[in-house]
């Protein structure tokens, strides 16, 4: 695998999206010399990172933009489908799709990154938060469907009815097209600022980036790679709610509910897709349940936080969401599926 093309456009595009945050966070300055403070953030249903007036012409620009991407995106998905579908690909040259993918990614970065310091506003002027937020947790939990035949979904337990294999393969049919979408809209709707939120942000829309220029080659399946996409969400997550915490005061401060939350998704369902060791699972469950009681119990034998949180399940919070999506999602396409045989029978 290191000697394919793929494995070395992997590297040079994490060398891409490392370099990308540093530049973001060093031109900060400049960014501060053309635009003036923004207004206060008022609560989590508002967003900071926008101006306080809107334009209209910058917001054409931006949405033109957003455009561009998104249907350029789309475009290689369509042809790719239909040119590698069903067909042995030969990992030693390099995919015309992995090409075109990568010259999208770096084009699209670099245009993003110059539009925010002309006109700084992303599509946050004119949408709310909540669309952003939602087409991710939309995104990881149609993956939990979608990984159900192979590693379970909790504890490697399969859920065999609504998740059964023709059902995560109806969504493993459609996926690109619908995470495409959420990674290129939310990568437009936030501008390339500076803070730690932000910054997390757009080296984690990297690394989803990167999975989807993977697509097609073996390293897009390496269950190692695919954990440590999954997984980051965690970190970011708890690092915006620790910044909302600390720069705007945000009450309660809900960092744990993040960390925690996405934390027992990585324990109790993603790690149970690489194949470790029964003894190793369990430890890993087991050092989980030490960190949970730490969080809440009081100083000095424990971090202190109120336990009053613990009493409200905020750990269980996230899991919770995800996979009601989940299973609202499965549903869906199960219905789909029955209709699809129903059909087909009736031929």
């Amino acid at each position: 695998m290191v000697r394919t093309p793929a494995f070395k456009v992997w590297i040079g595009l994490i060398i891409f999206i490392v370099v990308e945050v540093i530049l973001i966070f060093y031109l900060e300055p400049f960014l501060r010399l053309n635009f003036p403070p923004l207004n206060p953030d008022t609560g989590p249903e508002d967003y900071y990172w926008k101006l306080n007036a809107r334009d209209t012409l910058t917001m054409i620009i931006t949405w033109t933009f957003y455009g561009a991407h998104q249907f350029s995106v789309w475009f290689v998905i369509v042809w790719a489908h239909k040119n590698y579908h069903a067909k042995k690909l030969d990992e030693k040259k390099l995919l015309a799709y992995t090409g075109m993918m990568a010259l999208i990614l770096i084009g699209f970065t670099l245009l993003h990154l110059l539009q925010t310091h002309l006109w700084y506003d992303g599509l946050a002027q004119d949408v709310a938060i909540l669309t952003s937020q939602g087409s991710v947790i939309i995104m990881l939990s149609i993956l939990l469907v979608m990984q159900n035949p192979k590693r379970g979904l909790f504890f490697g337990i399969k859920e065999k009815k609504l998740m059964r294999p023709e059902v995560a393969n109806t969504f493993m049919k459609s996926h690109q097209l619908i995470f495409s979408w959420a990674l290129v809209y939310t990568f437009w709707f936030h501008p390339m600022d500076s803070s730690p939120a932000l910054l997390s942000g757009f080296f984690f829309m990297g690394l989803l980036f990167i999975q989807m220029v993977l697509a097609y080659t073996r390293m897009h399946l390496n269950k190692w790679w695919v954990l440590i996409v999954e997984s980051y969400v965690a970190v970011h997550a708890t690092i915006v709610a620790i910044a909302q915490w600390v720069d705007f005061g945000s009450n309660p401060p809900m960092w744990a509910m993040f960390l925690l939350g996405f934390l027992a998704m990585l324990v109790f369902t993603y790690i149970h897709g690489l194949g470790l060791l029964k003894w190793l699972r369990w430890s890993i469950v087991i050092a989980y349940f030490v960190f949970l009681v730490f969080i809440y119990v009081p100083q000095p034998f424990g971090f202190g936080r109120d336990f009053a949180y613990f009493l409200r399940l905020e750990f269980l919070w996230i899991p919770m969401i995800l996979f009601l999506i989940a299973f609202i999602a499965a549903a869906i396409a199960h219905v789909y599926v029955l209709i699809r045989n129903k059909r087909s029978s009736g031929k």
